[in-house]
């Protein structure tokens, strides 16, 4: 009558989860820098150890760079010294200058990782090797490339310091 868990040695009994934000918006909610620095904050009361932003996107993102660099700041000058950050622009960013002027103020302000900046839809091996060696802060890559040997090519090419797959898509690489 033991769980599958119990007879396999029981790992661990909790792990760590983070909060993660929906895309800011432009109508109240998450539609300002101090939104998304007092939603942080809110995660952190209620217990969270991360937060993740996913800033404002769509198709004018490059024209309000500066505005996705203040959000990094304001999170992170309000909880950056009590939880771990990171930072999803899912693949917005048109240009490498506003990935790395996004990723230098992620570097800044000690962000955990920087996931799927460029708007190639993260295949780029090497424009992703190009802003990891500029960058501290550590990249996340691969949540939309297929295919175990894509993910192994990530790596190999030091393109990636986190993999991301997803079972569905990637038949158990994880």
């Amino acid at each position: 009558d033991a769980p599958i868990h119990e007879l396999l040695g029981t790992y661990r009994t909790e792990f760590p989860a983070y909060a993660s934000t929906f895309h800011g918006d432009e109508n109240g909610g998450l539609d300002s820098p101090e939104a998304f620095a007092d939603f942080a904050e809110e995660c952190l009361d209620r217990g969270f150890e991360g937060f993740k932003i996913h800033g404002w996107g769509g198709s004018d993102v490059s024209r309000n760079i500066d505005r996705e660099v203040a959000n990094v700041h304001a999170v992170g000058e309000r909880v950056g010294d009590e939880m771990d950050l990171m930072l999803d622009p899912a693949c917005e960013y048109e240009t490498f200058g506003d990935a790395l002027t996004v990723g230098k103020a992620c570097d800044e302000q000690d962000f955990f990782w920087y996931e799927d900046p460029f708007r190639d839809a993260g295949i780029s091996q090497h424009a992703h090797r190009k802003l990891s060696e500029k960058l501290d802060t550590s990249i996340l890559q691969t949540e939309h490339v297929r295919g175990l040997e894509p993910h192994a090519d990530f790596v190999a090419g030091n393109a990636t310091d986190f993999l991301r797959a997803d079972p569905e898509y990637d038949g158990g690489i994880t």
